[in-house]
């Protein structure tokens, strides 16, 4: 076959499906001018479902490496803070939007090995991140409306409704506080960085937060 009729000999391979050409080429069907464009297509073929399997094994070698993570990082946090994801899923309930849901916990458990590792500020920041989504979506769920889209204006609105306890808005007050030294220039002096104590209270804050809801 003139080599510019490769393709439509390969298009028709592809219609005659993969088991049926190599059946056709075992019984010598196929010209021997055809037959080595066969076996390359063949060749194509292996090489193809070959790479597809590899890339298969690592995504599922990933996806059960991430799951098997998470699954640590959640049972470390059950063990400290005597919640388990199931139960936290729960106390968040009002998340109803299943992309979100899956962003805060996946930001609890960074903010919480962030914590855990010594990154004592982007530990305070994150957590003070989750514990605003938290608040806004908790306000939403109730019907009320803040009266400016800020972190300290969703803690008093909460404060005001009687939403949470005053020891909690104690709490979240101080996340607060330290997720604003994100801004450098506030950090000016050794009293404003942020601990490693003050990071694991942040964290322990989006528990206690959640525990009122």
């Amino acid at each position: 076959m003139p080599i510019h009729d490769t393709d439509k000999l390969f298009a028709k391979l592809e219609q005659i499906g993969e088991q049926q050409v190599r059946v056709r080429l075992a019984q010598g069907v196929f010209a021997l001018h055809k037959a080595p464009l066969v076996e390359l297509w063949l060749s194509e073929k292996d090489k193809g479902s070959q790479d597809e399997r590899a890339l298969s094994k690592t995504k599922e070698g990933t996806t059960m490496t991430n799951t098997l993570r998470d699954a640590n990082t959640w049972n470390d946090i059950e063990k400290d803070f005597d919640i388990s994801k199931r139960a936290f899923g729960k106390k968040i309930g009002f998340v109803t939007n299943p992309f979100k849901r899956k962003i805060i916990f996946r930001d609890i458990q960074q903010a919480y090995i962030l914590a855990a590792s010594d990154f004592s500020k982007p530990a305070t920041i994150l957590a003070g991140s989750v514990i605003e989504e938290l608040l806004t979506i908790y306000l939403e769920s109730k019907g009320i409306t803040p009266p400016a889209k800020t972190f300290d204006s969703y803690i008093r609105t909460c404060e005001a409704n009687r939403l949470l306890k005053s020891a909690i808005h104690r709490l979240t007050d101080s996340v607060r506080y330290f997720r604003n030294l994100v801004h450098l220039e506030k950090e000016d002096s050794s009293r404003a960085t942020i601990s490693k104590a003050t990071a694991k209270a942040a964290v322990t804050s989006i528990f206690a937060v959640a525990n009122d809801f």
